[in-house]
């Protein structure tokens, strides 16, 4: 609690009732003596005055617990109050009053680690009011380490609103479901106080409401990805054609620099042209202003029409080559050169140039402004040379990928380099070769040399080319460091659905009339044989014929064996088959598990059932996301991989020519001799091997459009996964005799020549993604349907009864790939360039019920 300001008690309110009653006497007394005192006591009273003023304001800012305030104006005042005994008290009312707004401002101060303020503050109430028991109190508190931490800084109070601020910033975020900006406050917060545990438990609940979100995305996106393999079913009808469809006439795009000019050229036809002893000035005239007239495709009055400009030769001693027959010989300006005679009708600009140009052995070209006409042999200019200052990675920005980018062919981005290994890096480009690859071009004596010590161009070439390499470094300098995150995404969900119901019957022979007609069951037919381990006799009944007792057997007497079930009703895959079957041996099919058996009596016979049914669902979800970041123009390679090393080529097995025992028989193995015989054979042998990388390899090559908003981009991601041997080989088996004598073949060696199988996804592609975009760029939907009607003639045609004689089976497997790839431009710190955030809405959010904040210690 804060001391309130002391108020004057009744014996100090009389006193200066008393003292105000005097004032007027003295001050007519003063005014009968003197003027300048008259004056000076006029001084005091407005001081006095003021000095109230000024005490009422500041009790009143005490009140509103304004203490600086306060303690500021209670200073005003006592310094204004003249010191007279008449005023004493009034001036120890004011001094106990700056006192009390001096330890609550020293109170406020020490909480905030203002120490030095408040110790200057304190000290000054003491030497006016020594006596002030309080004020000294609070200085002993400064010094003592218990009531005052002495690390408390005022660096460490701010951060503590900060950190405030910030906590109750991302729990607005988090209340409005913003999860990554709320993430990103979360992550300023403990930039300022890296041990707030507020902030991690906040970021653990984002993380927690970003996972129950994902867990959501997962459920959607299967859901969907099946969905679609459904509607892949739907056969769309094609709309009707519209009526008078045809070719739209196509217009000439606005455009800007030499194609504008180009297209103009072709597409600004002049309807006559009459020249008859005509200079080229002149001729060059009147396209000029004919190009003005009929220029139709330029809406700006001011830029209708075409620039010409007519160039002299650079050496006026003549062109190149001495030997050519140039119009205008000797140095003659090309305007000068005569045209005898050229009548043409309806001819773009471009093609009245052409007749122009060989009428009088010039030739032109256009640039970003003008059409220029100069000599036919002034191919020349001269060179300078000029220093520019670039970035250190000035050559990589610019690398268009060397010599092979230039040549327009098929070029593979991902080849790798002459000479090099799978793990070396990509050697720099010549500065030279790059500056060509962006369209520089270097004639006879020139050159451009990169220092890297201290990131100097020095290029020596024409005043053209000069401007060029100069708009290169433009668009270079100044460009923060800038590089692609890429994310690639395989997302390959598959189900598949089983379902089987069958029945089995096996009825024994019984008589129909006097026991001379029997009926039964039949014979086990095509379909997978029924052993006794399903039709088992209950116990205190008689046995049924046609039921072996010995385990294994084939039962007899059954309906309903032609029925398929099981494995021989739904087909697996072939490959699966041949992995799942290494010894190449034939696989038995077996039936449908049994679920529910049936035993009827009869007089002379019984009759069994088995319902056989199969309900399954098997799903499988594969999501493999591989990601890389890499410098614009610069290839960039991820292998999370293991070297699988496989046979490809086996030497043939070696079988002796002769065959000897250990001395007690020669007639073969398992002869009865003293032992067997000595057959050694050498089975199949590797001999050369290859080694295939299984996982996961991306390969990806972006260039960042001008805008820093558009990426072009070449990738290739690749998944292979190792899915088992297939055995080419054969047993070597030897014919040979049992203990008792009787022929059998003994299988010498396996011979197993195993060759490994390989699953791949891979996408090879190049294509053009926005910034922070997400687009699919490959996939693949497939649903295998297998339908099995199986049913007893006559018996299953029976209404409702029949379809206990039947057997259907289904197994729809769907499956659906789809690739994704995501690219993000980012800075050197890892965060997004081009950053887009929803602006919350104005109100209150919402605040935390508890937060946490720095510890003033």
């Amino acid at each position: 609690m804060h001391k309130k300001p002391t108020l004057p008690t009744h014996t100090t309110v009389a006193t200066l009732l008393a003292a105000a009653t005097v004032m007027p006497v003295i001050m007519t007394s003063a005014h009968a003596q003197s003027g300048l005192a008259q004056r000076e006591m006029v001084r005091r009273q407005q001081a006095v005055n003021e000095s109230d003023r000024l005490r009422d304001e500041a009790r009143l800012a005490y009140s509103k617990q304004e203490y600086k305030e306060a303690y500021d104006l209670y200073t005003q005042a006592l310094d204004l109050l003249p010191d007279a005994p008449l005023l004493r008290e009034r001036r120890n009312f004011l001094k106990a009053s700056r006192g009390d707004a001096a330890i609550a401002v020293a109170d406020q101060y020490r909480r905030f680690g203002k120490y030095d303020e408040a110790r200057t503050m304190l000290e000054d109430v003491l030497e006016e009011d020594p006596n002030n028991h309080l004020v000294k109190q609070r200085l002993n508190w400064l010094d003592d380490p218990i009531r005052t931490n002495p690390a408390l800084t005022v660096e460490h109070s701010k951060d503590i609103e900060e950190v405030r601020q910030g906590l109750y910033m991302a729990q607005g975020y988090y209340d409005l479901g913003q999860f990554d900006e709320a993430r990103e406050a979360y992550q300023d917060v403990l930039r300022i106080d890296r041990y707030n545990s507020a902030a991690r438990r906040g970021m653990e609940r984002v993380d927690a409401a970003r996972s129950d979100y994902y867990k959501a995305a997962y459920d959607s996106t299967r859901a969907e990805l099946l969905a679609q393999v459904d509607a892949a079913w739907e056969m769309s009808i094609p709309p009707e054609a519209p009526a008078g469809s045809g070719i739209i006439d196509s217009q000439v795009r606005e455009s800007a620099g030499a194609t504008y000019i180009l297209q103009k050229l072709r597409n600004i036809v002049v309807p006559v042209i009459d020249f008859e002893d005509t200079s080229v000035e002149e001729a060059i005239d009147y396209l000029r202003v004919r190009s003005i007239e009929l220029d139709t495709f330029e809406l700006d009055p001011d830029k209708k029409g075409i620039n010409f400009f007519i160039r002299k030769p650079s050496n006026a001693g003549g062109g190149a080559d001495n030997g050519l027959d140039i119009g205008g010989g000797g140095g003659a300006a090309p305007g000068t050169e005569r045209i005898s005679e050229l009548r043409l009708r309806n001819v773009p600009l471009a093609e009245a140039l052409d007749y122009i140009c060989e009428a009088t052995r010039l030739r032109w070209s256009v640039d970003d402004f003008a059409v220029t006409i100069k000599p036919a042999g002034d191919v020349d200019e001269d060179l300078f040379t000029r220093t520019f200052n670039v970035p250190p990675d000035f050559v990589n920005r610019i690398g268009g990928g060397g010599e092979e980018a230039g040549g327009g062919g098929d070029f593979d981005p991902f080849a790798p380099a002459a000479d090099s290994g799978p793990s070396s890096l990509k050697p720099k480009q010549n500065i030279t070769e790059a500056l060509k690859s962006n369209g520089v071009k270097f004639p006879e004596g020139a050159s451009a040399q990169f220092f890297a010590a201290n990131s100097t161009l020095l290029v020596r070439n024409t005043p053209t080319n000069l401007d060029l390499v100069e708009t290169i470094v433009n668009n270079t300098v100044g460009d923060a460091p800038k590089q692609v995150k890429i994310s690639t995404k395989f997302v390959e969900v598959s189900q598949e659905n089983t379902d089987e119901l069958g029945f089995d019957w096996i009825i024994s022979p019984f008589g129909l009339s006097a026991n001379s007609v029997f009926l039964g069951g039949g014979t086990i037919g095509n379909g997978v044989p029924r052993t006794n381990a399903d039709f088992i006799s209950p116990v205190n009944f008689t046995a049924i014929p046609g039921v072996p007792i010995a385990s294994g057997q084939n039962v007899e007497n059954i309906a309903t064996g032609g029925n398929r079930s099981g494995d021989a009703a739904l087909a697996r895959n072939s490959i699966d088959a041949v992995l799942n079957n290494p010894t190449r041996a034939a696989q038995n099919s077996s039936v449908a598990p049994g679920i529910l058996s049936l035993t009827g009596l009869f007089t002379d016979g019984q009759v069994q059932m088995i319902m056989r049914g199969l309900a399954q669902k098997k799903g499988t979800d594969l999501m493999t996301a591989p990601s890389v970041t890499a410098r614009s123009g610069e290839k960039a390679t991820i292998e999370i991989i293991r070297e699988f090393i496989y046979p490809t080529e086996y030497e043939p097995p070696e079988l002796p020519n002769s065959v000897g025992n250990n001395g007690g028989n020669a007639g073969g193995i398992g002869g009865l001799g003293q032992g067997p015989a000595i057959f050694p054979v050498t089975p199949a042998t590797p001999t050369a091997f290859e080694t295939r990388n299984t996982g996961v390899t991306l390969e990806i090559a972006p260039n960042i459009g001008a805008n820093d908003f558009v990426i072009d981009l070449n990738f290739a991601p690749e998944i292979v996964e190792f899915e088992g041997f297939i055995n080419y080989g054969s047993p070597i088996q030897s014919p040979s005799s049992d203990a008792l004598g009787n022929p059998t073949t003994v299988t010498i060696t396996d011979n197993r020549i195993e060759m490994p199988v390989f699953s791949t996804r891979r996408v090879n592609t190049a294509l053009t993604i926005f910034d922070g975009y997400t687009v699919a760029v490959g996939g693949l939907m497939r649903e295998d349907v297998q339908n099995v009607e199986d049913k007893v003639p006559i018996l299953g045609d029976i209404p409702i009864l029949g379809r206990l004689f039947q057997t259907k089976a289904e197994n729809r497997i769907k499956s659906n790939l789809i690739i994704f790839v995501t690219a993000e431009i980012i800075d050197a710190t890892g965060r997004p360039l081009n950053r887009g955030g929803a602006t919350a809405p104005i109100g209150d959010p919402g605040l935390p019920d508890t937060v946490g904040v720095l510890p003033t210690r």
